[in-house]
């Protein structure tokens, strides 16, 4: 204890030394408004006002040739911020340019086409890829290109960072307005005024008083009621200065600033967030050899290969448009996806654990490689098989914005899938490239008109029901085709 004690104070503890006196903590560092931060600050609150009433209260003209208002919101959003981050010299970076394109690509297809038959997954995707946009643009991004770190980077950019930095928006407003102001050279001014809001409740007390005990200052008093409530704002005025639409414009404004100010203010953080730590954590983990991982995925692929022996009819059924018998087209059609969902689920974690658990790398061990080739393909056979019950449904009762969703889900998995086979052969960014594939798909599906195609689909659909009971069948077969197409 005397050693650490002298270790720590020179003098053998008897007197502290200079340099032996208590740490203190570092200062607070203080808000230092940055070249551009003020002009950001006014757009954002001129975009927050903009959300605000265009979202929840649209003009009529943005509806004359379809829903754009989401179009002109984001594209207002857009022009916000790359203004605030040019104001500010930020840097722009080439992934910024694929996220802007997906959020205006989406917001653009639900101007031209409501595609009701997607429900609101434009809506909230568009939203998340310009949130993203917003992290890259500004330098708030974990990792570049976007890969495996994404669900991150979202939940920082939807949450995290916009309320971390919600106040920002009046410090960048308001910083250094108190200094050039006109100080008063007395500090009585500010007792008088403290008197004048202590008196207020007395004055009320003794004016209703006086009201009461004489009638010539009660009739004074009625008349000047009259006069001021004659008095009214336009009512444009009155509608901008309502405390609702003002706290709701204050709150959009805020989360928009937030956004900005937290993601080009990230870089300054010592303990940010950032991929080279995320690898080095992960590879920490690296404890397990490859014998547990070899095991687990042999059990599996020699599971798939009983089944798909097993099964070998009603797996093939879709493929030769032969509905199994005591099946319906849309039980076998959604079996077949639910099928493929979760196995492709399961056999994509069970790679990803043991490639980032395993002590051997997976692509340096043949067993463990060619393993995982056999799973990624189990994976393509099964998207192949769900397809082909998609199909055999879509063929016979035409499309539904499920069966949409659907054919696009079995696409995104196949491709997916495929990618991590060649990933496997050949070391590449799959994760990064099947993000970007998937996000420019559903792209090309929101610039399509769906709603008009499913239309389509189903009035053909009724036509070849219509003409197969026409040419009499059975009632035992009409009452089943009636029944599946409901």
């Amino acid at each position: 204890m005397d050693a650490r004690r002298n270790a720590l104070c020179p003098n053998g503890g008897l007197a502290p030394a200079p340099a032996c006196t208590a740490q203190t903590s570092p200062a607070k560092k203080t808000f230092q408004l940055e070249k551009g931060e003020r002009a950001a600050a006014l757009l954002c609150l001129l975009m927050g006002v903009l959300y605000a009433r265009w979202m929840l209260e649209p003009p009529a003209v943005l509806y004359q040739r379809g829903q754009w208002v989401l179009a002109a919101v984001l594209g207002c959003f857009f022009v916000c911020i790359e203004l605030s981050a040019r104001l500010c010299r930020i840097p722009c970076r080439r992934e910024s340019w694929f996220w802007a394109a997906v959020f205006l690509a989406q917001s653009v297809g639900c101007g031209l086409f409501q595609n009701q038959t997607l429900v609101l997954f434009p809506y909230l995707l568009a939203h998340l890829a310009a949130a993203q946009w917003a992290l890259v643009r500004c330098g708030g991004a974990v990792a570049l290109p976007v890969g495996a770190l994404l669900p991150v980077d979202l939940l920082r950019g939807w949450f995290g960072i916009p309320f971390s930095n919600f106040h920002r928006l009046f410090q960048a407003l308001f910083c250094g307005v108190g200094h050039k102001l006109p100080r008063p050279k007395s500090r009585g001014i500010w007792w008088g005024l403290l008197g004048a809001v202590c008196a207020l409740p007395v004055l009320g007390w003794a004016f209703a008083t006086l009201v009461a005990a004489d009638a010539a200052f009660q009739q004074m008093a009625g008349s000047l009621g009259r006069w001021l409530t004659g008095l009214s704002l336009p009512a444009f005025l009155a509608d901008f200065l309502d405390p609702l639409w003002l706290c709701l414009e204050l709150f959009f404004a805020c989360w928009f600033y937030g956004l900005f100010y937290g993601s080009k203010h990230l870089t300054d953080k010592a303990n940010q967030m950032t991929e080279r730590r995320v690898r080095d954590a992960a590879e920490k983990l690296r404890r397990v050899p490859r014998q547990t991982p070899m095991v687990a995925l042999a059990l599996l692929c020699g599971l798939y290969l009983v089944f798909f022996l097993s099964q070998i009819h009603y797996l093939t059924a879709g493929f030769a448009g032969v509905l199994p018998q005591a099946y319906t087209a849309a039980e076998y059609a959604r079996r077949g996806f639910f099928e493929m969902l979760q196995i492709a689920l399961v056999n994509l974690s069970v790679l990803a654990a043991a490639a980032k658990l395993c002590r051997t790398p997976l692509r340096q061990s043949r067993g463990l490689r060619g393993l995982g080739i056999a799973l990624c393909g189990a994976n393509l056979l099964f998207a192949a098989i769900a397809f082909s019950k998609l199909w055999l449904y879509i063929s016979r009762f035409g499309l539904t914005s499920l069966r949409v969703l659907a054919g696009y889900a079995i696409t995104v998995v196949a491709l997916w899938s495929a990618l991590s086979l060649v990933s496997l052969v050949h070391p590449f960014g799959a994760v990064v490239w099947g993000i970007r594939l998937a996000a420019v798909l559903f792209c090309l599906l929101c610039l399509c008109n769906i709603d008009a195609l499913v239309s389509a689909t189903q009035r053909r659909a009724e036509q070849e029901i219509s003409a197969a009971v026409s040419w009499q069948q059975t009632p035992a077969e009409a009452d089943d085709l009636t029944y599946t197409a409901a």
